[in-house]
């Protein structure tokens, strides 16, 4: 059951050997980059109790390395390695975390709203 929810749920990780980390031999079920991105979003709980607040700008913002290093990695103008895969994809978890709690914020009063 496991095994099929993590196949499910990580469909759009491409989990290449050579952008994976590994241990003992054992390849981890992710790539560098959304181990980084899983990472992040343990900093949800604390944006979504205020204990660390980000803007909606910032949040965009923080998207940018990855995308930056995805991007320039994909077109071939330079190659990429597993640490700063992992910086990168933090950056962009804990922007897509707040993400999550703005627009959920946003919605939530706006449902208030029309009551």
């Amino acid at each position: 059951m496991a095994r099929a929810w993590t196949k499910v749920a990580l469909v759009s990780c491409h989990r290449r050997p050579d952008r994976s980390f590994s241990y003992r031999g054992r390849q981890y079920s992710v790539c560098a980059r959304c181990t980084g991105i899983l990472v992040g979003y343990l900093a949800y709980p604390l944006l979504l109790l205020n204990i660390v607040e980000i803007g909606f700008i910032a949040s965009l913002v923080l998207q940018l390395p990855a995308l930056a290093d995805g991007g320039t990695q994909y077109r071939g103008w330079r190659t990429s390695n597993n640490p700063l895969r992992v910086v990168t994809g933090v950056l962009s978890g804990v922007g897509q975390a707040g993400l999550v709690v703005l627009i959920g914020r946003y919605l939530a009063q706006l449902v208030v709203s029309l009551w």
